[in-house]
């Protein structure tokens, strides 16, 4: 077998230069010891960083939220019914409730207050069944994973400052509330309209506790979004209605009081301001007793109100981790150090190749 003797550099002209097949078998030939160095040392590095990374579990909530309820649908048309018995009107009542729109939810779970308010909810852990809050769990994981590297401690003052109507957040409020973000989503399905609640903790009944409570909230801002005003017209009416009774009770008082002493009299006068007591006493009853109608009218309007939410699959501790996905990114090192190491070697040998070439030139030169 015979081989072919390779030109110098000095014998390729420009338009004579070009790549074969085994050149590239012999490039990769001779750069295998480099492609496996760079190969091996990314491998180690993606090794050391999977496996120092927490493992991380997932717990999941999905509840399929009410659109809108019609007011004569379920128990509200029995309730009219009973409610007419008692002479309580309901004709103000709209016809449907429609909840905030399901597709804003992500928006609510990812905001600052939800994320502030989630960070001073307590947590128990697997490895600790002592309770604290999820700030506190948080700045304990990263002290107990980078902290002594960064030196870290934690230590900076998280207490909300306000300033005015906004929102003063320390530097270690802002990185935990980003943190938060990261870790707890919702998505809705245009199609379905189920809300699915993600969670994703290092530890498993974290993971769990805070999508409970991530629920917990969202039911919470919703409903008090959805009959704010009619709460507050039920807190305004409870209070006309005590004054109501009061001023109710004052005249009936007045009238039992005066017809006491006035028991054996007979004089016009008299009868005049027992009619005038009269009066007051069945102004303040019928003032009593409508204001009364409308106290309840309201408080059935709040509970008409009140969205509803479907528990489809309730948060359950999670047994599996979800990640890191430790051989993937050992992979991923590897290749990139095997593609590293491939332009490393590609930049030597076209180093080489341009040296070579300018000898050859300069040799050429200096026999002319």
């Amino acid at each position: 077998m015979t081989t072919k003797e390779p030109m110098t550099p000095g014998e390729l002209s420009a338009d004579e230069i070009e790549i074969r097949l085994g050149d590239i078998i012999q490039f990769f030939k001779d750069s295998r010891r480099t492609l496996l160095v760079w190969t091996a040392v990314f491998l180690v590095i993606g090794a050391v960083y999977a496996f120092s990374l927490p493992n991380e579990f997932t717990s999941t909530v999905r509840v399929m939220p009410e659109l809108k309820t019609p007011a004569g649908a379920g128990g509200l048309g029995d309730l009219k019914s009973l409610a007419g018995l008692a002479g309580v009107s309901f004709d103000n009542l709209s016809g449907t409730s429609e909840a905030i729109r399901p597709d804003l939810y992500p928006d609510i779970v990812q905001s600052v207050p939800f994320s502030l308010h989630l960070l001073q909810q307590p947590v128990t852990s697997r490895s600790n069944a002592k309770s604290q809050s999820l700030e506190q769990y948080l700045i304990q994981q990263d002290k107990s994973w980078i902290g002594s590297i960064s030196g870290d401690g934690g230590t900076e003052e998280t207490s909300l400052r306000p300033s005015g109507s906004a929102l003063q957040l320390t530097k270690k409020q802002e990185e935990l509330s980003k943190k938060v973000s990261k870790r707890v989503s919702a998505t809705i399905d245009k199609k379905s309209g189920i809300v699915t609640i993600t969670s994703q903790m290092p530890d498993p009944v974290v993971a769990a506790t805070t999508a409970n409570q991530t629920l917990n909230y969202l039911t919470t801002y919703v409903t008090n979004y959805r009959t704010g005003k009619s709460r507050k017209q039920v807190q305004f009416l409870s209070q006309q209605v005590n004054n109501a009774r009061h001023r109710y009770q004052a005249a009936e008082f007045a009238l039992s009081s005066y017809r006491d002493r006035n028991r054996s009299l007979f004089l016009e006068t008299a009868k005049i301001e027992e009619q005038r007591l009269q009066a007051d006493y069945l102004l303040a009853q019928t003032v009593y007793n409508d204001l009364s109608k409308q106290l309840e009218q309201a408080r059935i309007k709040v509970q008409e109100e009140s969205p509803v939410f479907q528990i489809l699959e309730p948060a359950q501790v999670p047994l599996l981790k979800s990640g890191p996905k430790r051989t993937l990114i050992v992979l991923a090192f590897a290749a990139i150090g095997g593609i590293l190491g491939f332009l490393y070697a590609l930049f030597s040998s076209w180093r080489r190749y341009a040296l070579a070439t300018n000898v050859s030139r300069q040799t050429t030169t200096n026999r002319i």
